[in-house]
């Protein structure tokens, strides 16, 4: 029997963002990284024909983005209105909503892909 032997690959940073109890979206350091916050302070929200959510960043503010502010270490956005009118996400329940990132074709663009942590 021949077998292909996978080798470990490096250790890369978790890229997700976390849905606060006060109704914030906090970016891990993966995403940060991911999303150059450093330089992209501005984004939006989009869904396709199939309801897929994405997030596209930009360095570029318009009346569709939203703010993405520092505290410390650490970005987030304010965006109750959009978790509780457009999403469908209760923030303040017990359970846990998160969006794991992945890319796409463009790297200013990522898809969301939700899961929501029971408590």
């Amino acid at each position: 029997m021949k077998l292909k032997i996978l080798k470990p690959k490096e250790s890369t940073l978790v890229s997700k963002i976390t849905v606060h109890k006060t109704g914030k979206l906090g970016f891990s350091k993966g995403a940060m990284e991911q999303l150059e916050l450093e330089a992209n302070k501005f984004c939006k929200f989009g869904m396709n024909e199939e309801e897929d959510l994405f997030i596209i960043v930009s360095n570029e503010k318009d009346e569709e983005t939203y703010n993405i502010a520092k505290a410390g270490d650490y970005y987030y956005v304010s965006a109750k209105a959009l978790l509780e009118d457009d999403l469908n996400i209760d923030y303040k329940s017990k359970n846990t909503t998160i969006f794991d990132l992945f890319k796409t074709e463009n790297k200013k663009i990522m898809k969301m892909v939700k899961r929501v942590i029971s408590k």
